[in-house]
C-alpha cells in the first residue's frame, strides 16, 4: 500500500488562510474529525501545519523559552518536569485566563513549518510513514507531489489500517 491511498487529501482536510487566529481554529476544529489545520496562502499553497500541540504551547508563551533550552535525557523525570515548570513559570495564569489571551493569537505565530525530512512521498510505501511516526516525526506528516503538498498522513489512520490488517489475519488462521 502507498501512502497516498491512506492520507487525506488537502482539499479534504481542513485550512485556514495566515490571516486566521486561534479563535478561527477553535472554530473549524469544534465539529471535526481532524484534530490540526493546514495553514495555506491565498494560492492555496501549504505555508505550515498547527497542531494540538502548537495550540497548547502558544497560549502559554513561556514554553518558548523552554523549547530553547537544551533538555538532555531527564526530561520526563517527576523531579525535573517540577523544576522546569516552576523555572519557566508555566501555567501561571488559569486555563481559561490563558484560553482567553490566546484567541487573537495569529496562526502564523502558533504554526510549524515542518522539516523536509518530516515530509513524505505519496508514493512512498506506508511502512515508510509507519517508520517516521515510529523513530518521533511529529505528528502528523505532510505528504508531497513533484514538491506541493498533497495530503497529510495520520497515526490513527495508520493505526486503524493495520488493526484492520491484524484481523483480517486473524480470520484466516
Amino acid at each position: 500500500m502507498k501512502i497516498k491511498d491512506l492520507m487525506v487529501p488537502v482539499s479534504e482536510y481542513k485550512t485556514l488562510g495566515p490571516d486566521a487566529v486561534l479563535s478561527d481554529v477553535a472554530a473549524a476544529l469544534s465539529n471535526s474529525k481532524h484534530r490540526d489545520i493546514l495553514i495555506v496562502d491565498e494560492n492555496g499553497s501549504f505555508m505550515g501545519v498547527l497542531t494540538m500541540i502548537d495550540i497548547i504551547m502558544a497560549l502559554e508563551p513561556n514554553y518558548k523559552k523552554l523549547s530553547k533550552k537544551n533538555l538532555g535525557s531527564d526530561v520526563l523525570t517527576n523531579k525535573f518536569v517540577a523544576d522546569i515548570f516552576k523555572e519557566f513559570d508555566l501555567w501561571n495564569d488559569s486555563l481559561a485566563d490563558l484560553c482567553k489571551k490566546g484567541l487573537d493569537i495569529k496562526v502564523t505565530d502558533a504554526m510549524h513549518i515542518p522539516n523536509e525530512e518530516h515530509m513524505l512521498n505519496q508514493d512512498n510505501d506506508l511502512e515508510h510513514g509507519v517508520h517516521y511516526y515510529i523513530v518521533g516525526a511529529p505528528q502528523p506528516l505532510i505528504v508531497r507531489q513533484n514538491g506541493t503538498v498533497v495530503g497529510v498522513l495520520r497515526i490513527a489512520d495508520v493505526f486503524e489500517e493495520i488493526t484492520k490488517r491484524m484481523n483480517i489475519c486473524a480470520c484466516e488462521s
